[in-house]
């Protein structure tokens, strides 16, 4: 592995400057945030609405005979599937009997890896220590030496070979599935067919498991090129989707969404409808999290020149970044929250109207309390007497402690009266 070093530094006005422009793309990240998670809910409800919509009126059809009184309406298929042509990869003549032949291309290059590491100096300016590494991975995209902070000695070629996918029509009972359809199976079993094949396949060696262009694949060069395929084979599988005469097509949902899905073997739609619900509650988790690292990021820039400014001493400027990132992540934490509770309040008003009634109600009550609370210290009225003290003024004192005070009193008095000793 190469690795490069470069130091730089940058004095404290060049910092004030990039602080001010970090002002504004936090602002444009806010404003990105806010659109991002407001869009995120309303898509995650009408989502999720659609699909339970799909699965209340999909109908699971008992065979795979054509029933014309099916038309128009979701249904659900099963059956097996045919191929009704040979699926080939033109490119190397690779060839299948099964649905789908997908095509995997990795080239051997160079990649770049960056890592940063900035120190704060008295005074307000900033030195960075910036390491450059290379190293050699396998790689499906092709990664731009030009691109490279230190191109020489780590140029790739030009990746001339790429991946793809293929696929047949088929027929499933009475019902012809195109291309379109038979896409949404997935290409995941490993392909077996490059072990019938010859040691040469065009421009590449054929190791039965994978082709490969270059010399030697336990010893790969820059620029060396390894090929794998992977497919779907003729079988078993259900659809879901709408009936259009002997074929399928996407299923329209009321509110505008589109709905066709493909699963390997026979699966009832329940679990298909549970599978969809969850990968849309998954995504709708991913995208809030992206929103609200978005949203912290953009408080955290636009509050940026306080550290920045502090900066002149650094354990300031430690001080005062710490004290505005816990800023910036109780402003995402509210704005958040606010964003997402008004989202929810066009698609779902009445959680949205309880989260809002709670909040006031806690609001309410907290602020009443303090109040009471201040007027009643600014009124200098007495605190109430703990258990104890009512105890102890409530009970009367003892015929022995009355005895024991009197003997003190004398005691004192004869003390008193005693002259003191003479001196000789």
């Amino acid at each position: 592995m190469d690795r490069f070093t470069e130091t730089s530094y940058t004095g404290f006005g060049q910092n004030i400057g990039n602080s001010l422009k970090g002002f504004f793309i936090g602002f444009f990240l806010i404003v990105g945030a806010i659109i991002l998670l407001a869009w995120n809910e309303n898509r995650s409800v009408e989502q999720a609405t659609a699909l339970k919509e799909m699965e209340q009126k999909i109908i699971t059809l008992p065979d795979t005979s054509y029933q014309k009184v099916n038309d128009g309406k979701a249904v659900l298929l099963q059956g097996e599937v045919k191929p009704l042509h040979e699926v080939v990869d033109p490119e190397y003549g690779v060839k299948t009997d099964g649905l789908v032949l997908q095509r995997k291309v990795q080239m051997y290059q160079w990649k770049e890896h960056t890592q940063s590491k900035s120190e704060d100096k008295l005074g307000g300016g900033t030195e960075t220590v910036t390491t450059y590494s290379y190293t050699k991975e396998w790689s499906e995209h092709a990664n731009n030496s030009v691109s490279f902070k230190h191109p020489e000695g780590h140029e790739n070629p030009p990746m001339t070979h790429r991946g793809a996918t293929y696929s047949t029509d088929a027929q499933l009972g009475d019902f012809y599935l195109g291309k379109e359809i038979i896409n949404h199976i997935g290409a995941t079993e490993g392909f077996p067919g490059l072990s019938q094949m010859p040691d040469t396949v065009a421009d590449a060696k054929n190791y039965k498991a994978y082709l490969y262009i270059g010399e030697n694949p336990a010893k790969p060069q820059i620029g060396d090129t390894k090929i794998t395929y992977t497919y779907a084979p003729a079988g078993i599988y259900t659809f879901a989707g709408e009936q259009a005469g002997k074929t399928l097509t996407y299923y329209t949902t009321e509110n505008g969404k589109d709905f066709l899905f493909a699963r390997y073997g026979k699966v009832s739609a329940k679990r298909i409808f549970k599978e969809e619900l969850d990968a849309n509650a998954l995504w709708t988790w991913i995208l809030r999290g992206i929103g609200l690292l978005l949203m912290f990021i953009g408080f955290s820039m636009m509050m940026g020149i306080l550290a920045t400014l502090a900066n002149v001493i650094p354990m300031l400027g430690t001080l005062v970044g710490g004290a505005t990132a816990l800023v910036a992540g109780a402003l995402t934490l509210v704005l958040g929250s606010l964003v997402i509770a008004i989202a929810w309040f066009s698609s779902r008003p009445m959680m949205s109207l309880m989260i809002l009634a709670v909040g006031l109600v806690i609001a309410f009550v907290l602020g009443k309390t303090g109040k009471k609370n201040t007027v009643h210290r600014a009124s200098g009225a007495p605190e109430p007497a703990t258990a104890h003290e009512r105890k102890t003024e409530s009970t009367p004192p003892s015929r022995e402690s009355e005895k024991n005070k009197e003997e003190q009193e004398n005691l004192r008095q004869e003390g008193s009266s005693t002259p003191p000793p003479r001196r000789g």
